[in-house]
């Protein structure tokens, strides 16, 4: 009778191809969580249902739906027009999630094999890829309303012109570039942490969280806000602090119920977790007050009624709302936390979770609708206004569209406020729903020059030929000069004086009688 060997049985740490000894790098590895049932995976659509038909009416209460088309101008549809701001909220949630996994590998995660690392690296790998293709898919988006054409009829030529000649564009490279280093950075890591120390993994993570940090501020710097405007410092720097601390706050705690919950030592990484969450909503609330200011302007009576305000007041309440669960969080859950009972935590926590998801929907539609206009103090002013909000309807003095002339002489034009007004009684809006540089301040199309406003001296001025012939935007006293191709556009910078600056096309194959306007430089009030 043979008798086999004893078998030798031994802990989880001795694995088949790995060295007498060594650590495990992450205990929670081997121990893969259940697939997730139907009922679950129907729950979860049916989140995402109810989080975009929420989204979407907020875009109605706030204005910042799509508006109809006008008759003559260009429209990319409603794909675009409903996309881009969907597009825009995968963005930021995808954002939030890649931060927030960060933060608890980089500043939350305890030291220790089963403390979740690599899950949440891996984790940051894939929600920074969905990221990346969010952020492609709404260049895309820009650019169909930029041209004012369905996303089907684009070219690559004009989504390349984009990105070379307006803000926006090149943020996205910027931005593209910071996610490619991302993604290679946190796959590394993950298939580093078998050859090397926590310490090495944890400064990893921390430069990385750098690198999303900037990927979320980047666009905000470069296209949030219109460079010409008197408050473009302090927008910048109130809105980078608002999207940095909201990241941190709300992807934190995403990151620790999803890499950190019944794991050893939870209660270490709950209470750092809390002193960051209480920088975060103090300073979150301080740069949200200042944004609100600059965008909108002091309070005034007529701010009643408006959606802006309506979306405003839902985003204080829902804040108020989460502080008060933090402050039940330290008073409750985390001392029952502490003595084995993370039930409570855990369950408050996903609800926080969910109403701070909605608070991002509310967050993004009010980005996307116009803010309320602040009134000028004397006729023939404009409002300073204008970040992440729609090119008002100007009065007919300021915004009206070019004039139109029997043929070009050195005599000035027809001025815009004396010309016809337009079939649709009241000037175009042609910058939809853009932002900063991004808003086109002359629509060229197979009629006329339209002109959208009033423009600061040294602004950028974005001009979109939707025509199929070339034009020129060629001012009568030489101060400008440019070249327009048919279907693209292109910016020039505005004359440094304030004054009326007749221009007219001196392209061949357009009417150039036809093609006058004027464009109005004013400093600021």
């Amino acid at each position: 009778m043979v008798l086999s060997p004893p078998v030798e049985h031994r802990p989880a740490a001795y694995r088949a191809g790995e060295p007498n000894g060594a650590e495990p790098t992450d205990l929670d590895r081997p121990a893969q969580p259940p697939a997730p049932s139907s009922l679950a995976r129907w729950a979860w659509v049916a989140a995402g249902l109810l989080l975009t038909g929420f989204f979407m009416a907020a875009l109605l209460v706030g204005g910042g739906a799509p508006a109809p088309p006008l008759a003559g101008l260009p429209d990319a549809g409603a794909v675009t027009g409903w996309g881009s701001p969907l597009v825009d909220l995968a963005v930021r949630v995808l954002a939030v999630l890649t931060v927030g996994q960060l933060t608890y590998a980089a500043l939350l995660a305890p030291t220790g094999p089963a403390a979740g690392w690599t899950r949440a690296l891996r984790g940051t790998t894939w929600s920074a890829t969905g990221w990346l293709v969010a952020e492609v898919v709404a260049l895309v988006l820009t650019a169909s309303s930029v041209y004012g054409v369905p996303v089907t009829q684009l070219s690559l030529q004009a989504v390349l012109a984009l990105v070379t000649e307006l803000p926006a564009g090149r943020a996205a490279v910027w931005v593209a570039v910071l996610l490619g280093v991302l993604i290679v950075g946190s796959a590394s890591l993950v298939s580093a942490t078998v050859r090397e120390s926590r310490g090495h993994t944890r400064l990893g993570a921390m430069v990385l969280l750098l690198v999303a940090l900037s990927a979320v501020v980047v666009p905000g710097v470069l296209a949030g806000h219109s460079a010409a405007a008197d408050n473009h410092v302090p927008a910048v720097l109130a809105l980078s602090v608002h999207v940095v601390t909201a990241s941190l706050w709300v992807g934190g705690l995403a990151g620790l119920l999803l890499h950190g919950r019944g794991r050893p030592q939870a209660a270490q990484a709950v209470r750092r977790f809390s002193a960051l969450a209480l920088v975060c909503v103090a300073l979150l609330l301080a740069s949200g007050v200042a944004a609100a200011l600059l965008v909108a302007g002091p309070p005034t009576l007529s701010w009643i009624g408006e959606g802006w305000v309506w979306l405003l007041s839902l985003k204080t309440a829902l804040l108020g709302l989460l502080a008060a669960i933090g402050w039940w969080h330290r008073r409750r859950t985390v001392p029952a936390l502490v003595t084995g009972r993370p039930g409570a935590f855990v369950r408050l926590g996903v609800v926080e979770v969910a109403l701070m998801t909605l608070t991002l929907a509310v967050s993004v539609a009010l980005t996307a609708s116009p803010a309320p206009a602040q009134r000028p103090e004397a006729a023939g002013t404009t409002s300073d206004a204008e970040d992440s909000r729609v090119v008002d309807d100007a009065a007919p003095q300021e915004a009206g569209p070019g004039g139109t002339a029997t043929e070009v002489n050195p005599a000035p034009p027809v001025r815009a406020d004396e010309s016809e007004p337009t079939p649709q009684g009241s000037p175009e809006d042609m910058s939809g729903h853009d932002h900063g540089d991004l808003s086109v301040s002359i629509l060229v199309d197979e009629e006329r020059f339209h002109v959208a406003g009033t423009v600061r001296p040294g602004q950028s001025v974005t001009v979109y030929n939707s025509s199929r012939s070339a034009a020129t935007i060629s001012a009568l006293d030489g101060s400008f000069d440019a070249d327009v191709g048919p279907r693209t556009f292109i910016t020039f910078t505005a004359p440094a004086e304030a004054g009326d600056y007749d221009f007219a096309s001196r392209a061949q194959g357009i009417p150039a009688g036809s093609f006058t306007g004027t464009l109005l430089v004013r400093a600021d009030p």
